[in-house]
């Protein structure tokens, strides 16, 4: 295995490189996920199986981040991105030959469990940025799911109305498995072997005896897991009610209401996209990360109050905006100070916990978003806005743990 400067080529971008893998792999997802709700249906799937369903991946994705992460601390991030890759393209294929549910299950089940590619991204970045570039490199994975999901879900819709059902499942396969194919031949290795770490089998659960004492040894990593849990918890327990609130409010038949429900979401995730892609590069090295998550804080709060209030469809537009800045925000600097918290050989360990507890609060959302939107239409949106104010108190015993940057630096050149 070449190291990153042996296999780079010159004018070749790691950065860039990652950012197209990540931002393809999105664009298939994306044309995926809205469609599971159609499928389940269409196969006769019940209340509780649609749950299952929606909740699968997620799941999975919880006990088997993880284990890429330290894989990816062992045997480098290439082969693990490649791996999660070929299984993803996989996992789409097989969606596209479903034929009835639990064949529709067995394939979510599937793509959850090669769903490292994430972390394994988000530690091939801390590989190859620098402390203040950090949440820089973070944000352009930030921006590749808001493309991805910008993109994935309109064309999954044409595909499914235009050709067939199964047709977003093929394109799916064959969008992720052409990135596998070129990301064979483009991908650097980024992890030197003098900093891979041999894993024993304990180091592949997603909570252990080691890894609980990771989170007690860097003292601020227990508080950013928590943050990452509810605000990812918060945003999933309202974001599958958005389609079911629109037609509540605007009588829209469903087929609209998903359709709008999309409109608003590609206007959200392309703003999110522009502002971690862009704007992320300017605020923090000039206010740092712990500023601009907690202003990031305040817009998702402010957005989940407002939007259950949108008086017409129109209106919605902008009231998706302090949920789309705030998320936009939130997420590279939360990745960025989870990332800074540890040292370089325990990245991918550090980075598989951290998508395996968003994982863990994604299967977990939507059941209570779902289950409670059906009691009161708001009651999701006061929970998420709960939520995000318990993220915000959390965020002030931050501030007392958050080393200086001469700490951080001491530390990483240390490797404790």
């Amino acid at each position: 295995m070449t190291s990153l400067q042996e296999s780079s080529k010159p004018g070749r971008s790691p950065l860039f490189i990652i950012f197209t893998t990540v931002f393809l792999d999105l664009v298939g997802f994306g044309m995926i996920i809205p469609l599971i709700g159609i499928y389940g249906r269409h196969f006769g799937a019940t209340g509780l199986q649609l749950g299952l369903l929606g909740a699968s991946f997620s799941l999975m994705s919880f006990l088997f981040a993880p284990i890429w992460g330290s894989l990816s601390d062992r045997f480098g991030r290439r082969p693990i991105l490649l791996i999660s890759l070929f299984g993803q393209a996989i996992s789409y294929a097989g969606f596209a030959m479903a034929g009835e549910y639990h064949f529709l299950l067995a394939t979510r089940l599937f793509a959850g469990a090669f769903a490292g590619n994430i972390s394994t991204a988000q530690a091939y970045i801390a590989d190859v940025t620098s402390q203040q570039d950090r949440a820089k490199g973070m944000g352009m994975i930030g921006a590749a799911f808001g493309l991805g999901f910008m993109l994935g879900p309109p064309l999954g819709g044409i595909a499914s109305a235009k050709i067939s059902l199964a047709a977003p499942g093929w394109i799916a396969a064959a969008i992720c498995g052409l990135n596998a194919f070129v990301a064979y031949f483009r991908l650097p290795e980024s992890l030197p072997v003098e900093l891979r770490r041999k894993g024993r089998f304990h180091d592949y659960l997603p909570f252990n005896r080691e890894k609980m004492a990771l989170v007690h040894q860097h003292r601020y990593l227990g508080i950013l897991l928590l943050q990452f849990f509810l605000v990812t918890f918060a945003f999933s327990n309202l974001e599958q009610t958005f389609s079911l609130l629109f037609q509540e409010k605007f009588d829209f038949a469903t087929g609209e209401a998903g359709y709008r429900t999309g409109l608003v979401l590609m206007c959200s995730s392309f703003l999110g996209a522009l502002i971690q892609g862009g704007l992320i590069r300017k605020l923090v090295p000039r206010f740092g990360e712990y500023q601009v998550l907690m202003v990031g804080l305040l817009m998702e709060w402010i957005g989940m109050m407002i939007f259950p209030l949108g008086s017409a469809y129109s209106q919605y537009f902008l009231i998706i905006l302090p949920l789309s800045i705030g998320g936009a925000l939130i997420n590279p600097t939360l990745s960025a100070l989870a990332s800074k918290s540890t040292s370089p050989s325990e990245q991918g360990k550090t980075l598989g916990m951290y998508q395996g507890v968003g994982a863990l609060a994604r299967a977990a959302g939507p059941f209570c978003g779902l289950y409670t939107y059906g009691i009161f239409y708001g009651l999701p949106y006061a929970i998420g806005a709960s939520c995000i104010v318990v993220v915000i108190v959390a965020g002030f015993m931050l501030k007392k743990r958050l080393p200086t940057e001469s700490v951080i630096a001491e530390v990483r050149r240390s490797g404790t």
